[in-house]
């Protein structure tokens, strides 16, 4: 599946303007366990692994970046069943679900997410404050398929929004930190 998303990293002042403008259709809590392989080759290659759990389920995830340096984020995203959170993810399903004989995968840490979500005219507006290390940020973003809803934009927009600059995601915050850590 190919996701095409727009972010921006907001402050938590905004974050908390943007709360209640809108009336949240879903509000939950995910917890991001992130992955990577000892050579770094992975994120050379734009490939990031995460077992993302959700209440009681839990899924792999892997997604391909296919562009950088614009607040516009386009991902080619799988998704696996598992039953668990391992510290490790065996060499052979490392190389099944990644496409890559990169050898065993290794669990860095967490991220825990506070998502509100709604859907308006075809666009998915979630607003996610997320938590890791000793750390919060906040970031709202738009998920659509083939068009993005031009009054949501607006909206956000005179809210102060603005999608104009690359939007670090997830992944690479949260590794940034984990780097400050060793």
């Amino acid at each position: 599946m190919t996701e095409t998303e727009i972010k921006s990293m907001i402050d938590k002042d905004l974050y908390e303007s943007i709360l209640n403008a809108f009336t949240w259709e879903k509000v939950r809590e995910q917890t991001n366990y992130y992955y990577t392989d000892k050579a770094g080759i992975l994120r050379e290659k734009r490939i990031m692994v995460r077992i993302r759990v959700v209440g009681e389920v839990a899924k792999i995830q892997v997604k391909l970046h296919k562009n950088e340096n614009s607040p516009l984020q386009i991902c080619e995203e799988n998704e696996f069943e598992t039953e668990e959170v391992p510290d490790i993810i065996n060499a052979e399903l490392a190389k099944e679900i990644t496409g890559e004989d990169v050898g065993e995968l290794y669990k860095m840490g967490c991220a825990v997410t506070i998502r509100n979500s709604l859907v308006h005219n075809g666009s998915e507006l979630c607003l996610d404050k997320t938590t890791y290390f000793d750390k919060t940020d906040y970031e709202v973003e738009v998920e659509y398929e083939e068009k993005i809803s031009a009054d949501l934009l607006m909206k956000l927009t005179s809210l102060g929004v603005r999608f104009n600059e690359k939007c670090v995601g997830k992944f690479s915050r949260f590794l940034a930190e984990y780097e400050n850590q060793e």
